[in-house]
């Protein structure tokens, strides 16, 4: 009888160190939980941190770009109104010296064509004597 009480008492003893470890590990494993969710949560409020600091960064370049590109398409739009008063302003005096002098216009014209006529002829005759040569 001693001997079962014993055994009883082994088993008493056992299943308790059992709960004791178990209650342990499972406080072990939420000490755990809790460690890597601080962790995370550090990590999560780092990074917004870092989003906070950036973002006027960020809106200040994104700005910054905006002004430059508009700086650029008024820049631009400026030189195209400029080129077309000047253009305008050269067919104006084209046409104004043409109904003031319609020969030396027409004389003008013919010297011009006869000068590119002449230099597409004197560009095909050297293209047709480099093929010649090539070959």
């Amino acid at each position: 009888m001693n001997f079962a009480k014993n055994i009883d008492k082994a088993q008493d003893t056992a299943t308790m160190y059992g709960k004791q470890v178990t209650n342990g590990v499972e406080n072990a494993v939420d000490s755990a939980r809790d460690v890597a969710q601080d962790a995370l949560s550090s990590v999560s409020n780092k990074i917004d941190s870092i989003h906070d600091q950036a973002k006027p960064a960020v809106d200040r370049m994104v700005a910054r770009g905006k002004d430059m590109a508009d700086s650029a398409i008024a820049s631009t739009r400026e030189a195209s109104e400029r080129a077309k008063k000047a253009v305008s302003g050269y067919a104006t005096s084209c046409e104004n010296y043409i109904t003031d002098q319609p020969m030396k216009s027409v004389a003008m014209a013919a010297a011009a064509g006869a000068t590119i006529a002449a230099l597409l002829l004197l560009s095909r005759n050297r293209a047709n004597q480099r093929a010649r040569y090539d070959r």
